[in-house]
């Protein structure tokens, strides 16, 4: 049993030392807490344990019969949950797994949030109070992990005040720079507090909450396989497919409402969850530089903000628009070949003319 946990932690090795060269480290964590392992590991470790308790309280003329059919039966149970943890290692091992994984978990994450908060509303920034604002300083350096954004608004209550978030979940702060303004406060002391108890500060990361971590993999993903070492385009198309369904989310039912008030409906907190221009930029400002010069990808970015714009939002027209625009002058610039450009242009003219039509 002993040999066989060492297996297992051989394999698991292997496998985040494989992702972490080929898909990308930052999908380490997804492995560490994938159940598989962590079941694998506790039902050998608890079935070693256990046969070595039989062991002990088995004598020369005293067998424990039901204990010692009860460890045979949790070894049996060891080699056919063996025989599904190698199965499920060779899994996720393949790329277009892993992406379908990241798409699945970006696009949970960004369901739950749209289903909690409401839709975005014209003219919110006019709640924003005109009077001068006081700056709160972070307590701490780090990333924003989550608010807890009920517990913010009932300090805010008590404090007769507005505060506007500068940092949302996802964003790296440091300590003493300003994390937030506060207006029209009568106890500045209770925001401070409060803030500091509703703001989580962690040193890494987290997809709970923080849209953009799951978008950076996506990306990342699609970077590392149009990198010169690498250079599989098929990859990366298969990340840009993924990417384009979970952003069309975003697009199809608006950005949650950045405005959160009180009981008594008085604007009390302004927190920016999701910009779509921000997300946007973040996916396809580093997929566009990546791929200038790869035609075949190209047309596939090309072809993943068509199907976009078919389902988009009017209102969000603009930024696709400025994307497209930004694509089709990185490929007229690096793209040399005649007909090539010349393909991309008529691509280009299409997407720009599904846009005009919503």
């Amino acid at each position: 049993m002993m040999t066989v946990i060492s297996l297992v932690y051989s394999l698991t090795l292997i496998v985040f030392t494989l992702a972490a060269a080929n898909i990308g480290p930052r999908l380490l964590e997804t492995f560490a807490t994938n159940r598989v392992n962590q079941i694998t590991i506790g039902l050998l470790g608890a079935t070693f344990l256990y046969a070595l308790i039989c062991l002990y309280i088995t004598g020369e003329h005293e067998v424990p019969r039901f204990s010692v059919a009860l460890a045979i039966f949790f070894a049996a149970a060891c080699f056919f949950w063996l025989v599904y943890f190698v199965h499920d290692v060779a899994r996720r091992i393949m790329v277009d797994n892993e992406i379908g994984r990241t798409r699945q978990a970006l696009r949970e994450s960004i369901e739950r949030l749209l289903a909690e908060e409401p839709r975005e509303e014209p003219l919110e920034e006019s709640s924003i109070p005109d009077s001068a604002p006081v700056s709160v300083a972070a307590h701490r350096s780090g990333y924003v992990m989550s608010v807890d954004i009920p517990t913010l608004i009932e300090r805010t209550v008590q404090g007769k005040a507005f505060v506007k978030l500068e940092a949302r979940p996802g964003d790296f702060i440091i300590e003493g720079a300003p994390i937030a303004q506060v207006y029209d406060c009568d106890d500045l002391d209770i925001i401070a507090e409060g803030l500091k108890t509703s703001i989580v500060i962690g040193d890494s990361r987290s997809p709970d909450g923080d849209v953009q971590f799951s978008i950076h993999l996506m990306v990342e993903i699609a970077l590392r396989a149009l990198s010169p070492g690498v250079n599989d385009s098929y990859t990366a198309i298969s990340a840009i497919d993924h990417l384009s369904a979970a952003l069309s989310l975003i697009l199809q039912k608006g950005a949650p409402s950045s405005l959160y008030r009180d009981e008594q409906d008085r604007p009390r907190l302004w927190l920016d969850l999701i910009s779509v221009d921000d997300i946007f930029a973040a996916a396809l400002h580093p997929l566009r530089q990546a791929v200038e010069a790869n035609v075949f990808v190209t047309l596939r970015l090309l072809w993943a903000l068509e199907r976009i714009s078919q389902i988009a939002d009017p209102q969000y027209r603009s930024i696709l628009a400025r994307h497209l625009r930004l694509i089709a002058e990185d490929a007229n610039r690096s793209v040399a070949n005649r007909a090539d450009r010349s393909e991309i242009a008529e691509n280009v003219a299409r997407v720009r003319q599904t846009l005009q039509n919503r």
